[in-house]
């Protein structure tokens, strides 16, 4: 599940994350017309895409919701001011229906982002990791030590023999 940060580009499979898309696109509709014609559309098509990803993958129905997003994006080319989302969705990719193939991969990322916060405001206010190699060091580790969290581990104990 990401966002559109970079530091996932290395990973095969990514989700990308509707409800930063639909916030996004909602701000940008705000003061468009045309813009929030296809903001509608693309509500009415997450709600679609809602009801695919609780069953199994319909190859179908999948091609016509990439189809339909694809409509929205060449809309959105017409548009003046519409750059932007339209570049956001179209850096999205494939990545934007991969839920609708993996059975338990929500379509937003919100629980992950809520899980993650107290990682991201570390990682923005110490100095010792605003470069790549420290980013990279907290990333993983706090990826880690967050998974053995939600798994019910002992963290002290698994840090112990991670050392030895």
């Amino acid at each position: 599940m990401v966002d559109g940060y970079g530091g996932y580009n290395y990973y095969s499979h990514k989700q990308r994350c509707w409800a930063h898309l639909i916030r996004d696109f909602k701000e940008l509709a705000k003061n468009d017309k045309e813009i929030d014609n296809q903001f509608q559309r693309l509500l009415i098509l997450y709600q679609e895409l809602k009801i695919l990803n609780i069953g199994p993958p319909n190859k179908q129905k999948i091609l016509k919701a990439k189809n339909d997003l694809k409509d929205i994006l060449t809309c959105l080319h017409t548009i003046k001011g519409a750059k932007k989302i339209g570049t956001l969705i179209k850096n999205g990719g494939e990545d934007w229906f991969t839920a609708l193939y993996y059975k338990g991969v929500p379509l937003h990322n919100n629980h992950a982002e809520r899980e993650i916060r107290s990682i991201v405001l570390l990682r923005k206010t110490r100095g010792c990791i605003r470069n790549w190699k420290g980013k990279r060091w907290i990333d993983i580790v706090m990826s880690v030590i967050h998974t053995w969290k939600l798994q019910g581990q002992n963290i002290f104990q698994n840090l112990r023999t991670t050392q030895t």
